[in-house]
């Protein structure tokens, strides 16, 4: 049925077979690759994909929140930090002194990265 079914539709293209389904009134909508998903205009409405500063990438795009709340909206405000970005500033807030920091990244017990973001 498989084989059936991916023979025949790819006899046609995606808008034409839409085109037929919407009006035979039977509820469809396309399967789209990630290129084509991040330049939907219904994606893009919904902030489902939206641009952020990164550390070291600059401007990336990454997934918008996926539910949204009225009384409470949020937002993505960055990128994903890199692999020991915040270790530093982490154990700082936690009292730990630079020197003990440093001991720590020296022994392997925590990672942190440079400050150019390796």
């Amino acid at each position: 049925l498989v084989e059936a079914l991916e023979a025949r539709l790819e006899s046609r293209t995606t808008a034409e077979w839409l085109s037929e389904m919407e009006a035979a009134g039977l509820p469809a909508g396309p399967v789209l690759d990630i290129v084509e998903m991040q330049r939907d205009p219904q994606t893009l409405a919904r902030e489902m994909v939206v641009e952020v500063p990164h550390s070291r990438l600059g401007p990336v795009k990454t997934i918008g929140l996926p539910v949204k709340f009225s009384a409470t909206p949020g937002g993505v405000l960055r990128g994903a930090p890199e692999f020991g970005e915040h270790t530093r500033e982490v154990l700082g807030e936690h009292d730990y002194a630079a020197s003990e920091i440093d001991r720590l990244i020296s022994a392997g017990a925590v990672a942190a990265c440079t400050e150019g973001g390796r």
